[in-house]
């Protein structure tokens, strides 16, 4: 009898370490698409499809149930993309990892393929992946929690058109209910590829979504420091969240749930919010021509907006 007792512990702790996402399974639905897009024949990425298989291997020790697709085709990811789309209908948790190049045309973000053809501004829309179709899935789907991860806009891989376009990702004006959107870098600017294995985004996020007990959103904060300390503070991501609960890509040691809990206890204390303000239009310089017909670069002064986030002082 005291051999059972013992064996059975060892038996659980093997379980623990072996798969992981068995013990996650009965408690939540997790699900992702991650997509890693380098072997271009422009502008080629030396470790955007590592990011995608480590971050794939991550999310696979964490529970979640990975689609991956490496250097996609623009139909191969609409399906893709389709798919993830009708699988977030069965609930649970979301999230959609891009490594990659991306442009930003007319206030649009795209992903780009790796079989895009594009000589022209305008073939952007038909040649790339609009953004906004991974967000119209998630609306539609309706979940608990989605969490859309760009490590994107690299560089410009169109440079005989860069003047028709703006530079980097724009902000998209309104996120999903229940949804966060992490960019490796702020609105109008580009990221790092790195010069190891990973992006300086990619191998700060491996880092932290693997610590025990941290909440997606202190899991981003501390992205943030990381990332500031590997670019020496040239890169800094920005989020932007409209979640109403709370998630853990681990969690807190000694226990076996992830403790993800949306908030749709009535019984719970509203939680109070605060005004804060945030750029919304990081600070530049552009070149304009002066009233007597010289160029002359004028500093246009960040732009600003007021947002409510949670007053974690409460």
């Amino acid at each position: 009898m005291q051999l059972s007792l013992i064996r059975i512990p060892f038996f659980f702790f093997l379980l623990l370490l072996i798969a992981p996402s068995l013990l996650y399974a009965d408690t939540e639905r997790r699900t992702a698409l991650v997509i890693g897009n380098g072997d271009y024949n422009f502008g080629r990425l030396k470790n955007s499809v590592n990011d995608a298989n480590d971050i794939r291997e991550a999310l696979k020790k964490l529970g979640f149930r990975v689609t991956m697709k490496k250097n996609a085709g623009r139909r191969e990811m609409i399906e893709a993309i389709n798919h993830f789309g009708d699988t977030l209908k069965d609930g649970g948790v979301g999230l959609f990892f891009y490594a990659g190049h991306a442009v930003q045309v007319d206030g649009n973000n795209y992903l780009i393929p790796i079989n895009a053809n594009v000589s022209d501004k305008d073939d952007i829309e038909h040649e790339a992946v609009d953004l906004n179709r991974i967000l119209k899935k998630i609306n539609i789907a309706k979940n608990n929690m989605n969490i859309v991860i760009l490590d994107a806009c690299r560089d410009n891989p169109f440079p005989s058109i860069s003047r028709s376009m703006s530079r980097g990702l724009a902000i998209i004006p309104t996120t999903p209910t229940g949804t966060i959107i992490s960019y490796a870098t702020a609105a109008g600017q580009t990221a790092s590829d790195g010069e190891g294995r990973n992006s300086p985004y990619t191998t700060a996020l491996l880092k932290h979504i693997q610590e025990p007990g941290l909440s997606i959103e202190q899991v981003f904060k501390k992205v943030r420091n990381s990332l500031a300390m590997l670019t020496g503070g040239k890169q800094v991501p920005a989020e932007y969240t409209n979640l109403n609960g709370d998630f853990y890509f681990t969690p807190a040691k000694g226990n076996l749930s992830p403790a993800n809990q949306v908030a749709n206890n009535e019984d719970s204390a509203p939680t109070k919010m605060k005004k804060i303000k945030v750029i919304k239009t990081p600070g530049h310089w552009e070149n304009t021509t002066s009233a007597i017909g010289t160029e002359v670069k004028t500093w246009i002064p960040p732009e600003y907006e007021t947002r409510m986030v949670p007053d974690k002082q409460q």
